[in-house]
């Protein structure tokens, strides 16, 4: 009888080692992988441009970089876009996030008439 008994405990005890090391490595394995980050992405160069200048527009569509994100819209009689990259360089601002923000009445040519620093949000 006892060695039945023995032969029973160390069976539950071998059973509850396997459990718990496939449990060991489950919890392991649901880890998240270390985040390994690549350098830094170039800045963006954009070109000057001059705030509410009486008369002058620009034709942005022609020579402005795509942007990071673009948002369009219209109020009363004057269409509105927003640009934004996250990495830029413009007049005396370097490796800083700019928005630019310009209207238009013709949807053509385009008057710059706000334009932002954005800080830099790190991980």
């Amino acid at each position: 009888m006892q060695s039945r008994l023995s032969t029973y405990t160390k069976k539950i005890r071998r059973e509850r080692l396997v459990i718990f090391a496939l449990f060991c490595l489950l919890i392991n394995g649901c880890n998240t992988p270390p985040v390994v980050r690549g350098p830094p992405p170039t800045p963006v160069n954009l070109p000057f441009l001059r705030l509410e200048q009486a008369g002058e527009c620009y034709f942005i569509d022609d020579f402005l970089p795509t942007p990071d994100s673009l948002v369009s819209g219209k109020t009363s009689n004057l269409f509105l876009r927003y640009y934004t990259y996250w990495n830029a360089r413009y007049k005396y601002w370097s490796d800083v996030g700019i928005m630019l923000a310009f209207y238009s009445k013709d949807m053509r040519c385009w008057g710059l008439f706000e334009e932002y620093a954005l800080p830099r949000i790190e991980n």
